[in-house]
């Protein structure tokens, strides 16, 4: 049997430094905020950026494929560079070879062999709590590839449009983000603060 292992991301700090060290028992890793809508993820053992997500809540669809836009300039927080630039920046970009906008590198998925657990929910969980933040109630995605069920089943998310070419998922903020399978939020004077990521296989 599996001893159930809860790891924190301290939210409040990316939102307000730009940058989260998030410790697992298998790596740490450090979560970058660019904008409130660029997440970037690096393993600070192996000095290289690992997984991503584009979001942009201004636009009818939030989530689909990799920006290409003058966002993605958008610069590091001085906190981050002051801590990091000198291991980690530059930093050979993953979205210069995916087109899609939401990407965590195999090894470092669920049953990947980095043993790390729910990388793909958590970023999500920011993307969701920042939206939720600007007092937006619906997230929208638009699948790339054959993501639709995985969109589905892990965030409860809904069809907005039936036609395939067409198709917007939504996810309802106000209740889909508090009902991820392996987060829970921890919240004070009615803001989130932390995230508890489950990390352990189901």
């Amino acid at each position: 049997m599996i001893e159930t292992l809860w790891n924190v991301l301290n939210y409040f700090g990316l939102k307000n430094d730009g940058y989260a060290v998030y410790l697992t028992a298998a790596t740490d890793l450090v979560f970058t905020l660019r904008g409130n809508c660029m997440i970037d993820v690096f393993d600070l053992k192996t000095l290289k950026q690992i997984a991503y997500l584009d979001f942009d809540p201004s636009h009818a669809t939030m989530l689909a494929s990799a920006f290409r836009s003058p966002l993605i300039g958008l610069p590091f927080s001085s906190q981050f560079r002051k801590r990091f630039e000198a291991d980690l920046l530059p930093f050979k970009d993953l979205r210069s070879m995916h087109e899609v906008g939401f990407l965590v590198e195999t090894e470092y998925r669920n049953k990947g062999n980095k043993g790390i657990w729910n990388l793909d929910e958590l970023m999500m969980a920011i993307a969701f709590e920042t939206a939720f933040e600007t007092r937006i109630q619906d997230f929208t995605i638009k699948p790339t590839g054959d993501t639709t069920r995985y969109y589905q089943k892990k965030f409860n998310a809904k069809a907005s449009h039936p036609s395939r070419s067409d198709l917007i998922m939504t996810v309802h903020l106000k209740t889909g983000r508090k009902t991820l399978q392996h987060i829970r939020m921890i919240e004070k004077g009615g803001k989130t603060v932390f995230f508890r990521v489950k990390g352990v296989p189901d």
